[in-house]
């Protein structure tokens, strides 16, 4: 969820590594993590942030004054949680994990581009578009002096074969993160990124923020207009036990029991929230800080879209349709725009 964050997750994800450190990879292979990180999460209070006061905030009083309670948790989970073979593992509605972090970590495998930020995603398209164009310009000179007769006798299935296992992950992109300069942000963005690799979500969040959202829309417009969604669905959160799953049948049996235990709950606290809201609103609110990588998203798609003469890329598809036409590109089956030879009018 993009208006609201559980600032305590990342700080259980910390603990979880800082824990599991000391044992062997075999030991460390055999752990579900995010079956670790749910448990913990699930025995810690909710600490959800909607702006950069509150997260710095929060992240504080987690650092401070949870300390403990966290290395508990973990601790705990490391011993409750073990592996088990008949255990349903289908994992969560692809609805549940889906967030523009995972979708840029899909980016950077296809890409080959560690650590590239939203912005720099153009750039590692175009160099690995380069990249493709360059080794088959190599390999067709190679054939020219010396392989085309040897080529030509053979089946052309094993040359559509040698042409789509040319690989565009040669070209390293410099990344617009550097540490150096910018330590905060270089943090910032880790925390951005931290969850990417664990499959884990309240199932709290996606119907609080639902019924928010209708809840609101009964408002008079005047009043609606005062109402912060993040900042409703954050109380509310902020006052329910976190309900995290890891697996499809986890998610429906937590979906279920928040909808006939907390169900009357919710709405009353949510009224709660939104009377708080409209008697004090939150005017001069400073965003989150991970939404400076969120204001880089949809240029950076804007232009991936220039580059690829494609309208339908979209931050879900974005990983799909590049993969798809860089395999395109490779067999000769598309053309591509660089920025810098057309006049394109994007922002630097």
């Amino acid at each position: 969820m993009q208006s609201c964050k559980n600032a305590i997750e990342e700080m259980v994800i910390a603990e979880i590594d800082l824990q599991i450190s000391h044992l062997p990879q075999y030991r460390r292979d055999q752990i579900n993590l995010s079956e670790v990180a749910a448990y913990a999460l699930n025995r810690l209070p909710p600490m959800y942030a909607t702006s950069k006061v509150g997260w710095l905030r929060q992240r504080k009083k987690a650092a401070t004054e949870m300390r403990s309670q966290i290395e508990s948790a973990v601790r705990r989970a490391l011993v409750s949680v073990k592996p088990d073979a008949l255990r349903d593992a289908r994992p969560l509605p692809s609805q549940e994990v889906a967030s523009h972090a995972r979708s840029l970590a899909a980016l950077q495998q296809v890409l080959g581009a560690e650590n590239a930020s939203w912005k720099d995603i153009p750039t590692a398209l175009e160099n690995a578009l380069i990249t493709v164009k360059l080794k088959s310009a190599v390999s067709n000179t190679y054939i020219v002096t010396g392989k085309r007769e040897a080529i030509a006798g053979r089946d052309e299935t094993a040359l559509g074969r040698k042409s789509s296992e040319i690989s565009w992950k040669g070209r390293q992109v410099q990344t617009s993160i550097n540490s150096d300069r910018d330590e905060q942000k270089a943090k910032d963005f880790q925390t951005y990124m931290v969850d990417v690799n664990y499959q884990f979500s309240n199932v709290l969040e996606k119907l609080v923020l639902s019924l928010a959202y209708h809840q609101i829309q009964k408002l008079h417009p005047a009043i609606a207009e005062t109402v912060d969604l993040g900042e409703a669905t954050a109380y509310v959160l902020n006052r329910l036990p976190p309900m995290y799953a890891t697996s499809e049948k986890g998610y429906k049996s937590l979906r279920l029991r928040a909808r006939e235990v907390y169900g009357k709950e919710v709405v009353a606290v949510l009224k709660e929230a939104i009377a708080v809201c409209v008697e004090s609103p939150n005017l001069e609110k400073i965003p989150l800080p991970l939404a400076r990588f969120e204001a880089e998203l949809e240029e950076s798609l804007e232009q991936v879209s220039w580059i690829l003469q494609r309208d339908d890329i979209n931050w879900r598809n974005a990983p799909f349709i590049v993969e798809e036409c860089l395999y395109k590109v490779v067999n000769n089956e598309m053309e591509w725009r660089k920025r810098s030879d057309y006049n394109y009018p994007y922002s630097t």
